[in-house]
């Protein structure tokens, strides 16, 4: 079970590192392996504005109004609530695409519409201590989480990966109590307004949009936030490199 924190998007990302640990525990029980895949392409950071930014109070309404309406975003960086956790996702509103790596071992996670793919890196196969044979059999595959191979981790990660719940947990950080009135502050050269309480610093466009930018949390790690609706679409992997031996 995740442990509780203050930080409901944290909490999200430990669902995914949760889901991580399953997924060692089915490979030992299946037999499956792969090596590393690439992570999406970078997306560019919001356009910056030669608007001066005010110092003016956070607007949770406006900003969970603005990411609602967003096509897509790049996230990425780290969460130490599980361990040390990287992330690395392009989220767009039809697919998702990029990693997730818990202490050391890789996840690559791969989504188009309603299929979502997982694929068995090599220290995922090293930490699940597969038999040669047995990794050999799918090494460098994704595996589809509907099948057999992916029962019980199928749902968890179509959870993480749909965009409109990811955007509406990032959303919701913006409703803690306590924030400071923003302050003047740039974001890979976006002009933001940092907001902050005692366990949070949040980073909003200076101006409309008004979207999340960074969010950081001394306990927990970084996240950074860009490419707004800049989508870089996921497609489905070429049957070659998809796992289709025994439980698939």
């Amino acid at each position: 079970m995740i442990r509780p924190v203050s930080n409901r998007l944290f909490l999200r990302y430990g669902t995914v590192a949760a889901a991580a640990t399953l997924a060692c525990t089915a490979c030992s029980g299946s037999g499956s392996g792969g090596n590393a895949a690439q992570p999406p392409a970078a997306a560019s950071p919001a356009a910056s504005s030669s608007a001066a930014p005010s110092a003016d109070p956070l607007d949770p309404a406006a900003i969970k109004a603005a990411m609602k309406k967003a096509t897509a975003v790049h996230v990425k960086g780290t969460n130490n609530n599980r361990g040390e956790m990287k992330i690395d996702l392009q989220m767009n509103k039809d697919s998702v695409s990029g990693s997730i790596e818990q202490d050391g071992v890789e996840v690559p996670v791969l989504r188009v519409g309603d299929k979502v793919w997982m694929k068995f890196t090599k220290s995922l196969t090293k930490k699940a201590k597969l038999p040669a044979a047995a990794a050999a059999m799918v090494n460098n595959k994704w595996v589809s989480l509907d099948s057999q191979l992916g029962q019980g981790l199928g749902e968890t990660f179509k959870l993480v990966t749909d965009y409109d719940v990811f955007v509406s947990g990032m959303a919701s950080e913006t409703d803690q109590p306590d924030f400071s009135t923003g302050q003047p502050a740039e974001v890979a050269g976006t002009l933001a307004l940092r907001y902050q309480n005692d366990n949070t610093t949040i980073f909003i466009e200076a101006v409309s949009p008004h979207r999340l930018l960074r969010m950081e949390s001394p306990k927990d790690g970084t996240m950074e936030f860009s490419g707004w609706d800049q989508p870089v679409p996921a497609q489905a992997p070429p049957a070659a490199e998809i796992y289709s031996g025994p439980g698939s």
